[in-house]
């Protein structure tokens, strides 16, 4: 007389729950051997077997539609292939997750900083160089052009390198440090980018930051506030006995994620400086 499992039973045998046998019978996974007057599901001892490959499949996050191919597809060839076909998904998740942990190192230590900076503070220090990908250039900050050129450029950049954690920033020329406006100077936004991926831009698209000696500092408000900065910078200089060796860096640290209010963007500017002779 063949034994039947009621499907408490077989759930129980499995660990999984009533509710997701009941599921597997209703997409037709899975079925019951037999239904009972009463309406009962009862399962056969020999459906073990089945429901160790379903959970097998499952556990290797396979889906369930492909799970119903694989069970009426059981040989050699169909399964290895599908399992190959299975890990390359897995690597691309795997990729894909590397890429969001990279993202969230680079947020947390780019807030980390913001939670330690320092308004009043000019620093000189040694910047390896660093790679950025770059806009057309920008004559007026109010002017309608300026906004087209920004979604011509932030459209043209990855995702994944626009929202990597890397600040953003702006470029503006050397020439412009000793300019009464300098926030009214032409210049350019860009974009940081990894070594690792700067393969897929246009090298004319691509520009570096120097490694050498940079004099930075953070300003809050930069377009209210950036002749103060400048002048500050400049009496640094003066006082240090250094001159300007290069464009002049802005780097956006915080920015809408940490602050609805635009006046409390934070920027860090670098200058790039030599010793005078």
């Amino acid at each position: 007389m063949k034994t039947y499992l009621t499907i408490s039973e077989m759930a129980k045998y499995a660990g999984i729950s009533r509710r997701t046998l009941i599921y597997y019978d209703q997409i037709d996974l899975f079925k019951p051997a037999k239904i009972g007057e009463n309406g009962y599901r009862y399962y056969g001892i020999d459906q073990y077997f089945e429901l160790d490959v379903i959970l097998l499949l499952k556990n290797l996050d396979v889906s369930l539609e492909d799970i119903h191919l694989f069970l009426k597809n059981r040989n050699v060839d169909y399964v290895l292939e599908g399992f190959i076909r299975q890990k390359q998904k897995v690597d691309e998740q795997i990729n894909k997750l590397k890429t969001i942990r990279g993202s969230l190192d680079s947020y947390i230590e780019r807030y980390t900083t913001l939670k330690n900076f320092d308004l009043e503070s000019i620093t000189l220090s040694y910047r390896e160089a660093e790679s950025f990908v770059i806009s057309e250039t920008i004559d007026n900050y109010d002017d309608i052009d300026s906004v087209q050129i920004y979604g011509r450029f932030y459209s043209s950049v990855d995702s994944s390198d626009l929202f990597s954690g890397y600040p953003i920033g702006f470029l503006v020329d050397g020439s412009a440090f000793y300019q009464e406006n300098f926030h009214a100077a032409p210049y350019r936004a860009l974009v940081k980018i990894p070594e690792e991926r700067l393969h897929i831009y246009d090298k004319q698209r691509v520009v570096q930051r120097p490694a050498g000696d940079y004099v930075s500092g953070f300003i809050k408000d930069e377009i209210h506030h950036i002749n103060t900065f400048n002048n500050r910078f400049r009496n640094y200089l003066k006082d240090k006995n250094l001159e300007l060796n290069g464009d002049i860096w802005e780097l956006l640290w915080q920015d809408e994620t940490t602050s609805e209010h635009p006046e409390d963007q934070v920027f860090e500017v670098l200058i790039p400086v030599r010793q005078k002779d």
